[in-house]
């Protein structure tokens, strides 16, 4: 590794700007700091901020008063936001994720233009490569710690990645800092992270020395990649024009290569709606990519990408429908079950088959009905609001709203019924009286639902 004693070319851009400085205390981040004044960074120019997650009581008091004293010392702006984390660890898998999303999040309500600066190492490039690998990471995932990053209208400069820790911390000692913050809780291993830095990292360089070097050999060489593979990406979203239609020809999908389409498909999505932190799944890109497959159909069909997006298929047009709009404002799909046993509405399956004789079992998902007595076509749709339906064991019909009670993932709940509205499946949850399976039955109709996003 080099020694982090001249500016790294690409920060030269940012010469005349103001920074803001990520500053929690430790080695890093004030290695950052002090380097940045060597590089000839005014101190003027540098903000450093600290964020107090009130996750360590005193201890997070504490460091906050050291960074304010040591900015003091050095004539460097100092500014602590103390963050509650309550609501966003309630909503988030992990408290590094909490953490890290809160602190995007002010950066972004008090952006002033100023670009962020942040202290990110090589070591941290290897083990978010291999975090971000376990979590089925593409590319441009698993190098997503790159020297300058636009997210949201936030640039994000990293200039220490070619660094290791411990070239910072012999900086800092050859400068006479011998004093700096310590969080205790980077060595409890019972943060994913810390897990992987301190368990597994540390235990596979004592076994393969080249351990460090070949890491931030793959995340440069993967880092190239996943710049080729954007680019070619943008050309190809650059293809739809400045203002990208809502309707587009299937084709233009189709003959995308896969690697792009998660990442054109976003950039669409993005462009159209106004929404710069489009989060989409690999289930989601996949389903995209299987609806594309579909035969061809004069039918309208509409396809639920997630909860933000839908689209309406016909023929070979594919049109994105109103952002936001609600899934009550999806059209209700004609099923003619014998002609066409297997039928997609949003995020459902629905399939059939006919069986002979009469056959009735319990099973989720798995309705049967009185061939016979069914009619001839049915209707899929989401349901709107203000659906009765007919139960058994109720003696005149219900309220969905009230079905739905108690139930998971009651958004968007499909509703299969006849032309004039009459409700014979309540999603994967509950048939109608209607049409049911007695002793005289000569044929049985099973209906299969199966939501996709589950």
């Amino acid at each position: 590794m080099k020694k982090p004693l001249i500016i790294p070319h690409f920060l030269e851009a940012y010469r005349t700007n103001k920074l803001r400085v990520g500053f929690s205390g430790g080695a890093d981040s004030t290695a950052l700091l002090m380097l940045l004044l060597e590089w000839g960074f005014a101190p003027e120019q540098l903000e450093a901020v600290h964020f107090d997650h009130g996750l360590r009581g005193s201890e997070s008091t504490a460091d906050g008063e050291w960074c304010r004293e040591f900015c003091r010392k050095n004539n460097v702006k100092f500014t602590l936001v103390k963050l509650d984390l309550s609501q966003a660890v309630a909503q988030s898998s992990s408290l590094e994720d909490a953490a890290r999303n809160a602190r995007l999040e002010w950066y972004k309500t008090h952006n002033d233009n100023s670009p962020v600066v942040l202290a990110h190492h090589a070591g941290d490039v290897a083990e978010n490569m291999l975090l971000k690998l376990a979590r089925g990471g593409n590319v441009s995932a698993l190098t997503s710690l790159r020297k300058v990053r636009k997210l949201w209208d936030l640039t994000i400069l990293r200039p220490l990645l070619q660094f290791d820790k411990a070239a910072l911390e012999t900086f800092l000692l050859e400068h006479n800092i011998t004093d700096w913050r310590h969080d205790r809780t980077n060595s409890e291993s019972i943060y994913h992270r810390n897990f992987l830095r301190n368990e597994i990292l540390s235990k596979w360089a004592d076994h393969h020395s080249p351990l460090a070097h070949g890491l931030a050999t793959s995340a440069k060489v993967l880092a190239m990649d996943a710049d080729f593979i954007e680019e070619a990406a943008a050309g190809k979203f650059a293809e739809l024009g400045k203002n990208p239609p809502l309707k587009t020809g299937i084709n233009y999908w189709l003959d995308m290569h896969e690697a792009l389409l998660g990442r054109v498909l976003r950039k669409y999505l993005s462009k159209i709606s106004g929404i710069s932190d489009i989060t989409l799944t690999q289930q989601n890109i996949e389903y995209f990519a299987s609806l594309l497959q579909w035969p061809e159909s004069s039918e309208s069909r509409i396809i639920q990408l997630n909860k933000s997006f839908h689209f309406r298929l016909t023929g070979k047009i594919l049109e994105l429908l109103p952002v936001g709009g609600s899934a009550g404002e999806l059209l209700p799909q004609i099923w003619d079950y014998d002609q066409t046993p297997e039928i997609r509405c949003g995020n459902w399956l629905v399939s059939c088959q006919l069986l002979p004789g009469a056959i009735s079992r319990d099973c989720r998902g798995v309705f049967y009905f009185d061939a016979d007595a069914m009619p001839e076509k049915l209707l899929c749709k989401i349901r709107q609001g203000g659906e009765v339906m007919q139960v058994w064991g109720s003696s005149s019909p219900r309220r969905v709203k009230h079905l739905l009670c108690g139930a998971e993932n009651k958004e968007n709940m499909l509703l299969v019924t006849d032309e004039q509205h009459q409700i014979y499946l309540l999603g994967n949850l509950r048939r109608s009286i209607h049409a049911p399976v007695t002793e005289k039955t000569v044929r049985t109709l099973e209906i299969r639902v199966c939501r996709m996003d589950q």
